[in-house]
């Protein structure tokens, strides 16, 4: 016997608004990615807006607005130090790295039938150099965006207060207080994990740097800010710098080369052993696998900014698992 399959109107109205819904969010991906990017900055603002709210000034205590004035000022003055005085020697450096690549490769013994295609590598060599240089200008000419973050992260965070309070009063009344610790708990996480993440990336950086100029390394300046830089993506980045660095050592001398590698391993044993559990102590507690995962999943959908966004938005995801599942320790 058939059976008849009978749809009401409103499961069709419902299925039609589901997929008008998933296509105004297709459509609406910039200002949702912008959206969210503000989200992040603004919970990674917390903790300091919080630290200068305890100050006081002419026997007053600090308002949260000029809390937040400090901290952005902070943050604005940093970025432009880090664009100022970081940003145009790294881009000479990795420069005249990628264009010497071809003549560095003509000192290393190669096979024979290898060497006739040696000097045919410097046209593309140079395509590389421009096609970096070009990338990075598109990049830093992209300020529309940047500010459009910058200025949303300000609103949200001078009423950040009553916009927790509206989101906590979406959920029913039994869940508003779990719903805060939560919270309160991802902006402790996240603003600890950036404190640290920054700390490390400074460390490594100089590290980096004296130990490649006591080495005699060529371009130990952009190396060394190419390790600190790439310190904020886990676990993939510092081993792009040690293959990046080992190669131009080896260009030099097989001991260099070794010297190199040696030095980015006992950097990274230090790392991993004091530095990490001292600063980070047990902010991510991800196992490598999974911190893996959040960075080919944010770089596949949101390329640099998702890979380094990503270990922040898992926590924030881990986070509220744990506390609405009951699988916090």
């Amino acid at each position: 016997m058939d059976k008849q399959i009978v749809i009401s109107i409103k499961t069709i109205i419902l299925f039609l608004l589901t997929i008008l819904g998933l296509f105004v969010i297709y459509r609406l991906g910039p200002i949702i990615g912008i959206l969210l990017l503000s989200t992040l900055l603004v919970i990674s603002m917390e903790q300091p807006v919080r630290y200068f709210m305890r100050g006081f000034l002419f026997n007053k205590r600090i308002s949260r607005g000029l809390a937040v004035l400090i901290s952005y000022s902070l943050f604005v003055l940093i970025i432009l130090g880090v664009l100022t005085f970081v940003v145009p020697p790294l881009i000479t450096e990795l420069q005249k790295m990628i264009v010497s690549i071809p003549y560095m490769l003509q000192n290393v013994k190669i096979p024979q039938e290898w060497q006739s295609s040696v000097p045919n590598m410097i046209p593309d060599t140079s395509k590389i150099s421009t096609g970096v240089i070009n990338a990075t200008f598109s990049i830093f000419s992209n300020f529309a965006t940047f500010l459009s973050v910058l200025v949303i992260s300000i609103y949200m965070s001078l009423d950040w207060e009553n916009i927790k309070k509206g989101f906590i009063s979406l959920f029913p009344k039994n869940n508003e207080d779990i719903v805060q610790e939560t919270i309160e708990d991802i902006e402790k996480n996240v603003g600890a994990w950036i404190k640290g993440q920054l700390l490390l990336m400074l460390v490594i950086g100089v590290a980096s740097f004296i130990g490649l100029s006591i080495l005699g390394v060529r371009y130990s300046v952009g190396l060394g800010l190419l390790s600190g830089i790439f310190e904020a993506i886990p676990n993939v980045g510092p081993v792009l710098s040690a293959i990046v660095a080992g190669l131009i050592g080896f260009t030099d001398s097989p001991i260099k080369g070794i010297g190199v590698v040696s030095l980015f391993v006992i950097i990274q044993q230090l790392e991993n052993n004091l530095l990490v559990p001292k600063i980070m102590g047990k902010v991510s507690g991800f196992r490598p696998l999974v911190i893996l995962l959040a960075l080919l999943v944010g770089a596949n959908f949101f390329g640099i900014i998702g890979a380094v966004c990503a270990v922040p938005v898992t926590m924030i995801a881990s986070t509220i698992l744990k506390k609405f599942f009951g699988t916090n320790n």
